[in-house]
């Protein structure tokens, strides 16, 4: 992956949607800092980090990447749905818990899941 790639897609993207550092950092959560380095190439985005700016700046994560040439933006992009939309607003509010918290968050979804696969 090259990171500096990625940084400067990032960096064209967020400048596209006139957007600062800090108003796409506190939108993706995570500090000014961090989102610097990721568009410095300095440091890699964690996962649920890239699937959130990408569905902030609207690109595809494989244009992010570098998987593809072509910008494709999220509403064109078929597998993304309202549903998807929603899991990243979910990611996005997750992403501030700590560990002991998220233990608990996962297993209250694990007795939804069994209670609704009985019915």
């Amino acid at each position: 992956m090259d990171l500096t790639l990625m940084g400067s897609k990032i960096k064209s993207e967020r400048k596209r949607l006139n957007l600062t550092l800090e108003t796409l950092s506190e939108q993706v959560g995570i500090s000014r800092n961090y989102l610097w380095e990721i568009e410095a190439g300095r440091k890699a985005p964690a996962l649920n980090t890239l699937f959130n700016l990408g569905v902030t700046l609207n690109v595809s994560i494989d244009y992010l990447l570098g998987a593809c040439a072509e910008k494709k933006s999220i509403s064109s992009n078929s597998p993304v749905t309202e549903r998807d939309l929603e899991i990243a607003r979910i990611m996005k509010t997750l992403n501030g818990y700590e560990i002991k918290e998220l233990s608990l968050i996962s297993d209250v979804i694990h007795d939804f899941s069994r209670y609704f696969e009985q019915k």
